[in-house]
């Protein structure tokens, strides 16, 4: 039997007899790729075993590098309250950076030590020591890939990945190869010298052709198994989702990502104090897209002039209201801007508008948040349009998801009265499944439409985590090509 030099490669190098990651037989000669491919050859030859494992690998986020290099926060507070315990809240805030000092107080708050009338006071400084060196240490171990074996440092790593951001944690399958005994004999009757794969003009020019031994090509061995090409579960989806809503008479819109706040938040009765504003929640850009239009910049005004006094029949915010703030630039955090601007180009038509595009939100990602993911979203401009329409719509459009069964709970958003929360059963459990409600008179008289809008959405990746099986957002986006070979529907 004829092998290639990476098989041969492999072989030597599981001749102790000893169970090997693949990867970690990879060497400078040979890349990953070469030593994967190798290792399936030789599964097929029948000269090693190979069987698949998982284990979880951590890293840590730019903010656990900080938090690394720089001290945790809570070190920090704890350092301070040596030193000049008692405190009060404003002075810690002085001698601390504003966000450190949150987080700081929300973990020493979990020793025990918690703000009481304004002031923070330590009792039993050797035990929260003890404890913040332990974290320390368990950072450094991520930070360093070492192992964490200790039940005392495995209680502060579960401290760690609780906490949003500091830790990145990924599934790893790991392909672990042995050599079978006709492997082992194999290797023993194999010549010393390197067999050649490849003919090169360098061996033709030098002549070094005549001196070297060329590999046999065995024709009868079994090709690999070819696997057609299909769409990514995510495209399905999105594709089924705008099937549906073309199917109930919908029209669908595509717009910018980048947008003005006064379309993105403005425009939906969001007041410019909002919390929705600040920068954990959105990305705001440091370069703007030029002046607006006069249009946009009329309605503007009109929408600043209801924020402030509100209108007929309806109470403003009686708050301040700026057009250098409405001017500003940012990814948009919803696509209801768009659909909302599509009903105002028609406003005296009646008109059901959809979109399933990209949104952006300042988020740490984890297992349920994405900082970019999809949302759907439907909204109708119709003189029928109200609460007993909305419903109606909503277990229709559920139901051809695949949810028959499905509760409508009062709920709350700025821009919509009244607001219902959409809630699924799946497996005897309750899901929400996203928000919907009757567009607030604010909104719609402003951007000047003639009847009544309803609307409802939700992030698509959320309905992909129920129907692929799935229990962490991020791995849609990973590039797992066994489960892309494999996944299936599950409703």
């Amino acid at each position: 039997m004829d092998l290639s030099p990476q098989e041969v490669h492999v072989l030597r190098e599981l001749s102790d007899g000893m169970e090997r990651w693949d990867e970690e037989i990879a060497t400078g000669k040979f890349s990953r790729e070469h030593i994967r491919g190798a290792v399936s050859w030789l599964e097929k030859k029948g000269l090693v075993s190979v069987r698949t494992e998982t284990d979880t690998v951590n890293t840590l986020t730019a903010q656990g590098k900080d938090f690394l290099n720089n001290g945790l926060p809570e070190r920090e507070l704890f350092k301070l309250l040596l030193e000049r315990s008692p405190m009060t809240m404003d002075q810690i805030f002085k001698a601390m950076d504003r966000e450190r000092s949150k987080i700081g107080i929300t973990q020493m708050a979990k020793f025990g030590v918690k703000p009481i009338s304004g002031r923070m006071e330590l009792a039993d400084n050797n035990e929260i020591d003890r404890i913040l060196s332990l974290r320390e240490s368990v950072l450094l171990k991520i930070a360093n890939h070492d192992s964490i074996t200790s039940p005392a440092e495995k209680e502060q790593l579960d401290n760690i990945l609780k906490r949003s951001g500091l830790v990145d944690t990924k599934i790893r399958k790991k392909r672990m190869v042995l050599l079978l005994d006709s492997g082992s004999k194999l290797l023993m009757e194999l010549p010393d010298e390197e067999t050649i794969g490849n003919l090169t003009s360098e061996m033709i020019i030098s002549g070094d052709w005549k001196n070297r031994t060329f590999r046999s090509y065995d024709l009868t061995m079994p090709g690999k198994s070819i696997n057609r090409n299909g769409l990514h579960p995510l495209t399905l989806l999105i594709e089924r989702v705008r099937q549906i809503y073309m199917s109930m008479g919908f029209t669908e819109i595509k717009d910018n990502i980048i947008e003005f706040a006064g379309w993105n938040m403005d425009a939906l009765f969001i007041p410019q104090d909002h919390p929705a504003r600040d920068m954990q929640d959105t990305f705001f850009m440091d370069t703007d897209l030029g002046e607006i239009n006069e249009e946009d910049e009329r309605l503007f005004r009109k929408i600043g002039k209801v924020h402030r006094n509100g209108m007929k029949g309806y109470r403003g915010w009686a708050s301040p209201w700026s057009m250098a703030e409405a001017k500003k630039t940012l990814l948009r955090t919803h696509t209801t801007a768009s659909t909302l601007r599509a009903l105002h180009k028609s406003p005296d038509r009646e008109l059901a508008v959809f979109s399933v595009d990209k949104v952006f939100r300042h988020e740490s990602v984890d297992w349920k948040h994405l900082a970019e993911f999809y949302q759907m979203e439907g909204a109708i401009h119709s003189k029928n349009a109200n609460l007993s329409t909305l419903k109606w719509y909503l277990k229709k459009f559920y139901s051809r998801l695949g949810f028959d069964d499905i509760e409508l709970i009062p709920s709350y958003y700025p821009y919509t009265e009244p607001s219902i929360d959409i809630i699924v059963m799946i497996n005897g459990k309750e899901v929400e499944m996203g928000g919907s409600g009757v567009v607030r008179p604010e909104v719609t008289k402003t951007l000047g439409l003639k009847h009544n809008v309803i609307a409802w959405g939700m992030g698509l990746e959320r309905l992909a985590l129920i129907y692929y099986g799935l229990d962490d957002v991020r791995k849609l986006y990973n590039s797992d090509i066994d489960w892309l070979r494999s996944y299936k529907i599950r409703l």
